[in-house]
């Protein structure tokens, strides 16, 4: 297993790229100068992120995933590619938000394809269903609502599978706010892979589990790691919740998070979903682990 990281997480960054005198200038934007950057932090695995495609037009175009296909064979690095969330509702019951997302999902998966991803990581459901499984319904009704939502994603991951023909392995269902073990339903019917969002596990979003157990139980599909830390908690009655926090700012057992990973001898990538300021803070604090777990985790080429 090695560490990647996602370059643009930080909105700060990608601002600072683009604004020049107070303007927005988007042709100052240059994807492979950030996965240069990311590189000499000493990270050798990338997870890119596709909505750049919609969201700064142009960003992605035949040069620039050449230019990403030297980097690879270059600097000996791996791609993941975080196929879109902005917009997209693959759970819709809105038919034609539903054909426009698959669209994009399609579109995203062949522009990218070049770059030999180790996987794609997919939302199977989105904002709206997340909306959903907040309504203060009583359980049964709850329930019968999350499953309407996921119909509607099953029929969309099928449509992907079968039109792209794609490897279902390829595709990495993360646990996103919505009940896992209704996603993890739609791993098993489509023999997808999953990607396991510590943050969002830990904020509650995909329902009452143990970061532990749930790497277990789901370890047979887990092919990316999206660290970062979080919690869920009441406080003077309320909820309050965090993710995408630096290791130890959460609730994760991070040091025994990785030495069961090893013990598993998990072989795919944990990737920070952090800012650079975020991740120095992490990776000190792994060196703090017993048994010197950062000898275990590769920075090193695949």
């Amino acid at each position: 297993m090695k560490f990647g990281v996602v370059p643009l997480f930080d909105v700060r960054d990608l601002m600072n790229s683009i604004v020049f005198l107070g303007k927005v200038d988007f042709s100052r934007f240059h994807y492979p100068t950030f996965i240069k950057k990311a590189y000499e932090m000493g990270f050798y695995h990338i997870e890119i992120t596709s909505d750049l495609i919609y969201v700064i037009p142009g960003s992605i175009n035949e040069k620039i995933i050449n230019e990403l296909m030297s980097l690879k064979d270059e600097l000996g690095l791996s791609y993941s590619i975080h196929l879109p969330v902005w917009s997209v509702e693959l759970a819709s019951p809105n038919r034609h938000i539903r054909k426009a997302s698959i669209e994009t999902i399609l579109e995203c998966i062949k522009v990218f394809e070049p770059l030999q991803p180790i996987t794609y990581v997919l939302h199977a459901t989105g904002a709206l269903a997340s909306e959903f499984a907040r309504l203060d319904a009583p359980g049964p009704y709850q329930l019968l609502i999350n499953r309407y939502m996921q119909s509607f994603a099953a029929m969309s991951l099928e449509e992907i599978i079968t039109r792209s023909e794609i490897n279902p392995r390829l595709l990495a269902l993360e646990n996103v706010e919505f009940p896992f073990d209704l996603t993890r339903e739609l791993v098993d019917r489509f023999n997808t892979s999953i990607c396991y969002d510590t943050g969002h596990l830990l904020s509650g979003q995909s329902g009452k589990y143990d970061p532990i157990e749930f790497l277990r139980d789901n370890i047979d599909r887990i092919v990316e790691i999206h660290f970062h830390d979080g919690f869920h908690r009441i406080v003077n009655g309320n909820i309050s919740r965090g993710d995408h926090l630096a290791l130890g700012e959460g609730d994760l057992p991070y040091c025994e998070f990785l030495k069961v990973l090893i013990d598993l001898n998990y072989n795919g990538v944990i990737v920070f979903e952090l800012n650079r300021q975020s991740i120095q803070r992490s990776l000190d604090n792994i060196k703090h682990c017993p048994g010197n777990l950062l000898d275990y985790v590769k920075f090193q080429k695949a």
